[in-house]
């Protein structure tokens, strides 16, 4: 699952027909439109507890067993919601609606060929049905096959034009595919999404014009990660006005003053200064032109400023590769189920002579060291690195940066830091698909999941890689 990509559409079964003509008792209709009405309001456990008592009075009732599945996927216990789904197709089997439900949910447990096969069923009973189609698009962005997820998205919006999450992720698809000159422009759709509203600026957004006389506020939007990797276009776009001023998150404030052409820094939070025009930093790609053989891929385009201080590095006698690890990322990333993995797999390299490992790992998963007694075996530094800034002059100190999907991956790289890069199979579109390079980075290089789940094979490799730098 891509990053900010949408929910996939689930289908709750609808009430069914009351009067003597229908099979399911007036009890158990009762039960389940007050069960549907707790689900509405959003109060999970009263209508599970309603639906129960739906089947009590009606044991062979499908829609009942619907509405639990998607509560269940929704509580993230994907075993029981799959049983739930097959228990309604098990009654009612010609249902497009079901089926579609239980790929969703085959799909979210990396089952992804019986995902298929489930959407694919359910596109035979219902062939232009737009939920389908586009759960079948993510489905096949998440194996890879970004061309037929496209083709997917696009059958989808001839019956639902106006679905702002299927043109999002049709968006996510053609950057994933390397398709800039389209996916650019779509990816300005995210400003419809209800997750992702646009911020209240008096003055007029920016449209790329040059022009010295004025003044241009650019500010973030998205994850640390989004601001370090495309903070590289703000030289650019100042290149194009009078002066340009920067708001980002604090943690990265102190790291971006020294960027070529930005006038002023300010983290968020604080007043913002009045300026002619505005623009997201994420908007900068398209509006000044990126394509794929176009992107500014300096070896490094970030350094620490000089104030920053790093925590001491001590390299033990031997040390011949000093070895910075991350293995977590920030848990409410939507692929953070796939891309984050365990310490316990870093330590696949803790053995190889002349190997010393230092923890960046910052937030809940730094006390993993303690957990796993790893202390003699990882140093940690994470707990010393107060912002970006001080990450920052830390990186360069180190021999290799080995890390999942993170925030200090983008430093690294932002830096022109050797880094290893744990990719789960389903990565964040801007890894695109198969290379085991980078045009976003030069000094990364990146270790892909063979198959959903296949953290082992990817450490396997890791560390082949690791000998052969010693």
């Amino acid at each position: 699952m891509a990053e900010n990509g949408a929910r996939p559409a689930e289908a709750l079964a609808p009430a069914p027909p009351a009067g003597a003509a229908s099979a399911v008792p007036e009890a158990a209709r009762a039960a389940f439109l007050a069960a549907a009405e707790r689900q509405r309001r959003g109060d999970s456990d009263g209508a599970l507890k309603l639906y129960q008592q739906a089947l009590e009075f009606h044991p062979a009732f499908p829609d009942a067993y619907n509405n639990i599945g998607v509560i269940l996927r929704g509580n993230d216990k994907l075993p029981a919601a799959a049983a739930c789904f097959r228990r309604a197709l098990a009654i009612r089997p010609d249902n497009a609606a079901v089926l579609s439900n239980l790929g969703n949910v085959l799909w979210q447990m990396l089952r992804f060929e019986p995902a298929a096969e489930a959407f694919r069923r359910s596109l035979a009973l219902d062939p232009a049905r737009p939920e389908t189609l586009h759960n079948l698009g993510l489905l096949l962005h998440s194996m890879g096959d970004y061309s037929g997820a496209v083709d997917c998205f696009d059958k989808a919006l001839r019956g639902r034009r106006e679905s702002v999450d299927i043109w999002w992720d049709r968006a996510l698809t053609l950057l994933a595919m390397g398709d800039f000159a389209r996916g650019w422009q779509e990816y300005e759709k995210r400003w419809r999404l209800k997750t992702h509203p646009p911020r209240r600026i008096a003055s007029p957004r920016w449209e790329g014009q040059t022009d010295r006389d004025l003044s241009l506020l650019v500010h973030f939007e998205q994850g640390l990660g989004d601001s370090i990797q495309f903070c590289r276009y703000l030289p650019l776009a100042a290149a194009r006005v009078g002066r340009l001023v920067f708001e980002c998150q604090p943690e990265l404030a102190r790291l971006m003053t020294g960027l070529p052409g930005v006038a002023e820094v300010i983290p968020s939070g604080r007043p913002l200064p009045n300026c002619d025009y505005h623009v997201p930093l994420m908007s900068l790609p398209g509006l000044l032109g990126t394509r794929l053989d176009s992107i500014p891929a300096a070896p490094s385009y970030l350094r620490a400023p000089a104030d920053a201080v790093p925590p001491p590095l001590p390299r033990p006698e031997g040390t011949k590769l000093a070895i910075g690890i991350v293995w977590a990322g920030r848990a409410n990333h939507m692929n953070d189920r796939n891309r984050s993995t365990t310490l316990e797999r870093f330590l696949a390299l803790a053995d190889l002579p002349g190997v010393q490992l230092y923890s960046l790992q910052k937030g809940l998963h730094a006390a993993d060291i303690q957990t796993l007694g790893a202390q003699a075996l990882v140093r940690d530094l994470g707990s010393a690195l107060t912002d970006f800034a001080a990450t920052a002059a830390l990186l360069p100190a180190l021999d290799l940066v080995v890390s999942v999907d993170t925030a200090a991956v983008h430093l690294a790289g932002a830096l022109g830091v050797r880094t290893f890069v744990a990719i789960p199979y389903t990565p964040d579109w801007r890894w695109f698909n198969t290379r085991d390079d980078t045009p976003w980075y030069p000094s990364l290089r990146l270790f892909r999941q063979p198959k959903p789940g296949d953290w082992e094979s990817v450490f396997e490799r890791i560390r082949a890689a690791v000998q052969a730098l010693l």
